[in-house]
């Protein structure tokens, strides 16, 4: 676990001080994907240890949304590309055209994910090649992880998606377990309705493959699988043309973050607590307030409640890293109008501002 946090962890903290030595803007935009796919990477990671006990159970929540395979496939290859060995290549292999499908994306990179980590584990030259192919007339897509490394033994075939065997287990002589990876790769391939396999060579190789149906929704792309390139970069709003904003946030990182993202279209004033979140309110009516859930002195929860009695047409949008069902209910009940879980995509959050901020 503390690998697979410190791997991204690793790539966004060296990234983000190199991005700011060089004056090539090509090089920038390069470094910011790779920042962009760690930190996707590390969001995903922590949201699955939160998760853990429910996956473990098979209690898996699947969210589809219309996907971009290919985009997927070399935002894994950038997460792992700072992991591969000397001696190992790595390749993606896929269509040459786009292919969208209707999945759930972060699970997907998360049984890519289990079954890279075990290729790299078990390959020491060679390569490691991973992707998608459409088989059966287009009616099938299948991915795969395929690898040049040990190959795994036949008598193990049988059992290599059991579940974990205990360390005591093994030294009495029970059948040893190849720990949880592969068992919850395969029950997240089979709740999104695929099949899971493995061949395997040993001492030559092994290929795991996840199939599912297939069918093409490239004309259900949305403005939300636009690239970073295209969304973060604005032209600045006139002073006297921009919306004030209330942002109530008690930590100074995550206020001076929205502070840069917003400034160039909105004024933007800062509550500290939701008390002064909500004299603020009284003070200047603003046009929206983005509203922190968990704050001192009263939380955002208290401070909507008081704002919406007085003011029900104030816009509120609940910003926080409180983001379970439970939390965004209890948000969105309290009187909050939409919620945005931190961490947040820069995009995402001007888009939904200005989905609700009135117009003149």
């Amino acid at each position: 676990m503390s690998h697979e946090i410190r791997t991204p962890l690793n790539a966004i903290e060296g990234f983000s001080r190199v991005i700011a030595e060089t004056d090539d803007p090509d090089e920038r935009m390069h470094y910011l994907d790779i920042i962009e796919s760690n930190s996707n990477r590390l969001s995903v990671l922590v949201n699955e240890i939160l998760d853990l006990s429910k996956v473990e159970q098979g209690d898996i929540t699947i969210n589809l949304a219309n996907t971009d395979l290919t985009t997927m496939c070399m935002e894994i290859k950038n997460v792992f590309r700072f992991r591969v060995s000397e001696g190992v290549k790595m390749v993606v292999e896929k269509p040459s055209h786009e292919v969208y499908m209707m999945t759930d994306k972060n699970r997907i990179i998360q049984v890519f994910s289990n079954l890279i980590s075990n290729a790299l584990k078990h390959t020491v030259r060679g390569t490691i090649t991973f992707g998608y192919r459409l088989t059966d007339n287009d009616t099938k897509v299948k991915f795969f992880v395929s690898d040049t490394g040990e190959g795994i033994k036949p008598e193990d075939l049988g059992q290599i998606f059991e579940l974990y065997v205990s360390g005591d287990e093994n030294k009495t002589g029970s059948k040893k377990g190849f720990g949880l990876g592969l068992p919850l790769s395969k029950m997240i391939v089979d709740k999104l309705g695929g099949e899971m396999n493995v061949e395997s060579n040993y001492g030559e190789g092994t290929t795991f493959t996840f199939t599912f149906p297939y069918k093409n929704t490239n004309s259900q792309r949305d403005a939300s699988l636009r690239t970073v390139t295209n969304t973060i970069r604005v032209d600045a709003v006139a002073e006297s043309q921009k919306k004030l904003i209330l942002v109530a946030e008690d930590s100074d990182n995550n206020y001076e973050l929205v502070r840069i993202v917003l400034e160039k279209l909105y004024k933007l004033v800062r509550a500290k607590d939701g008390i002064e979140a909500v004299t603020l309110n009284e003070e200047l009516n603003p046009d929206l307030i983005l509203m922190d859930m968990k704050m001192p002195n009263m939380d955002g929860i208290d401070a909507t409640n008081i704002i919406k009695e007085v003011y029900p047409d104030t816009p509120i949008i609940a910003l926080s890293a409180y983001a379970f069902a439970a939390d965004v209910q209890k948000a969105k009940d309290a009187g909050c109008i939409d919620f945005l879980a931190k961490p947040f995509r820069i995009e995402n959050l001007r888009a939904m501002i200005e989905k609700y901020i009135r117009k003149d």
